[in-house]
């Protein structure tokens, strides 16, 4: 991640005041239609701790698959070599 200081934004200070102590989102929406939104660093957290779930959920979910099948997982070394890595 890519860490700027404030005062290397032009983000308005009210803006980003609002969005630090307030928990504001804002949306910045560039003119061919990509937006960026700013969030505070909770709000962020927050998102992070959701996709962690996610993620574990689909683990669970293929591990359950897996055992369901009788199947056997791949060593590490195995797949590495595989990969070429």
């Amino acid at each position: 991640m890519t860490t700027l200081k404030a005062s290397q934004t032009r983000i308005p200070p009210a803006t980003f005041n609002r969005i630090v102590y307030k928990g504001a989102r804002v949306r910045i929406r560039h003119r061919n239609g990509v937006s960026i939104f700013l969030i505070s660093e909770q709000a962020a957290a927050v998102l992070e701790a959701l996709e962690d779930r996610y993620w574990a959920k689909l683990a669970d979910e293929a591990i359950s698959e897996m055992e369901a099948n009788d199947d056997k997982p791949i060593p590490w070394e195995t797949l590495r070599e595989s990969l070429g890595v």
